[in-house]
């Protein structure tokens, strides 16, 4: 088998929630992962969904399979001295720890940045808290949705008239992480290039504040508070071939008036091929259609006498247009739009995903043999195919299942 990318980098981690994606980056890359974690499991290991008929078994959330693929478990009550001792002697076996305790825990316990380096300065060690290692709040409690919170993302997410908006599946702990990744691989480089191991300081906050693309850019420059705009975007009102229409089983998005692919004109073609352009060949309809993209609109609102008796005859225009669509698939949308080179997706539901050609022909899903609890099961793969080096989606372990072994070789 082809070597893989970090095969023979070894990594010992104290994470739970926050900075564990880190680590499972990381170990499906091959690098030998061991979490260390408490008597009973952490946080993660209680959280739901679980499998089905294996309810609250530290072994069976899916919560945590989907941070910690392809890593070790070793159970260590670091409380207990002969335990801090052995934490000892294997982080300092490692070439990378990472932790996401709050800060001071480990240093407390002899683990901390400034004990371990002293001793192998060539260690990459990676924090990742909420709000860093230093600083008025590095010491203030911290979750995902504060994460999301102080970062500024959850008051841009949502309409305009819903209060700010939790973004799904830990977003903020998964930030944090992925740029925890990046930076332990340009210190790991560093080390092995000049023998000078780091301390990589990761802030969920900061992390996320990188989320806003150009929210801040916008106070800096104009003063203005970038705000939610839901499905309309920035325009307030809802445009042809733009946004969110129900089709026969579910939804799909439509962004034809993007400066990319066929425009409007195409889709009325489509619609009159199946005659089902309504009044749409008409005017003003016709004239309008033929005129509607993004460029267009920038200059009609800059006329308002102009606009308005354009914006008068959206509504109708969109109504002709979600009839269209109503009476499809998502995926005949899809599939027949796409033909027909007009920017349309599906509205993906997890089923969707599960079932969707393009995945399952590039063989994206895994399949676990032995599940850690339950059935044999297929789990999503990794986010990028390297053709020499490739990443492998291992299964997560069971709560302690290597501490005799890795214990024994330490």
């Amino acid at each position: 088998m082809t070597d893989r990318a970090l095969e023979g980098v070894r990594v010992i981690e104290f994470t739970d929630e926050v900075g564990s994606y880190c680590g499972r980056l990381l170990a499906d890359l091959g690098a030998e992962v061991i979490k260390v974690e408490p008597p009973g499991g952490g946080r993660q290991r209680h959280v739901g969904p679980f499998v089905t008929g294996f309810e609250n078994d530290a072994d069976a959330s899916l919560a945590f399979w989907v941070h910690n693929t392809s890593k070790k478990s070793v159970v260590l009550d670091l409380d207990l001295p002969n335990a801090k001792e052995t934490a000892r002697r294997l982080a300092l076996s490692a070439d990378i720890v990472i932790e996401d305790c709050p800060v001071g825990y480990l240093g407390a316990r002899g683990l901390g940045y400034e004990d371990l380096h002293a001793l192998k300065p060539s260690l990459v060690y990676t924090s990742v808290t909420g709000f860093g290692q230093t600083g008025p709040h590095a010491n203030w409690a911290y979750s995902d949705i504060v994460g999301q919170a102080m970062g500024g993302i959850m008051t841009l997410a949502g309409e305009p008239t819903d209060p700010p908006n939790m973004i799904y599946g830990r977003q903020a702990d998964i930030s944090a992480s992925i740029h925890a990744a990046q930076g332990t691989m340009i210190a790991l480089l560093h080390a092995e290039a000049t023998g000078e191991g780091q301390r990589v300081d990761v802030s969920a906050q900061e992390a996320v504040s990188m989320s806003q693309e150009t929210a801040m850019q916008t106070w800096d420059f104009q003063k203005k508070n970038r705000t939610r705009t839901g499905e309309t975007g920035s325009l307030p009102l809802k445009l042809p071939g733009a946004g969110t229409l129900k089709v026969k089983d579910g939804y799909i998005l439509l962004f034809i008036i993007a400066p990319a692919g066929g425009d409007l004109p195409e889709l009325l073609d489509w619609m009159r091929e199946e005659g089902q352009q309504g009044d749409l060949d008409d005017e003003p309809y016709r004239t309008i259609i033929g005129n509607m993209n993004m460029g267009w609109l920038t200059q009609l609102m800059s006329n308002p006498a102009e606009a308005a008796s354009v914006i008068q005859h959206l509504p109708h225009i969109n109504e002709v247009i979600g009839r269209f669509f109503a009476g499809k698939t998502a995926r005949e949308a899809y599939e027949q739009g796409q033909e027909r080179r007009l920017l349309i997706g599906i509205v993906s539901r997890p089923q969707d995903l599960a079932e969707n050609t393009q995945l399952r022909a590039r063989n994206w899903y895994v399949r676990f043999p032995e599940a850690p609890a339950g059935p044999p099961m297929e789990f999503p793969g990794p986010p990028y195919r390297l053709s020499e080096t490739p990443a492998v989606v291992a299964r997560p372990p069971r709560l302690g299942e290597h501490t005799e072994a890795v214990l024994a070789a330490l």
